[in-house]
């Protein structure tokens, strides 16, 4: 199994502004009805943030994606050099920790159906 587009087409690192390199904001696929609804629903797991399992959204997506035991690809879109040391960076520091993992699927089983 693989993912395609771990950031949502930019909607999870809970910023709208976008790089100057990203393309527009796509069709979303798998989510939300639109892109700002997709965006607007990121800041559900600000908590990762604020309880300091990362420094970002980007970080927190990056991790769960790269260390998810049933995906064996992650495509990440990456807009500059920087974004992937940054991806890289993040793909070092291993997996979230189990508790963040449990609250985190709590905020996603919330939106289905939504």
């Amino acid at each position: 199994m693989f993912a395609i587009r771990v950031l949502a087409g930019g909607a999870l690192s809970g910023i709208s502004g976008r790089h100057e390199n990203a393309s527009p904001p796509p069709a979303p696929m798998g989510s939300s009805g639109t892109y700002q609804q997709d965006l607007d629903r990121s800041s559900a797991f600000r908590f990762l943030v604020d309880d300091g399992y990362v420094s970002s959204l980007v970080e927190a997506s990056i991790r769960f994606a790269l260390n998810n035991e049933h995906l064996s690809t992650a495509l990440i879109g990456i807009a500059s050099i920087d974004e992937l040391s940054q991806a890289i960076e993040f793909g070092n520091k291993g997996p979230l920790p189990a508790d963040a993992i449990e609250k985190l699927e709590a905020v996603w089983a919330g939106f289905a159906g939504n």
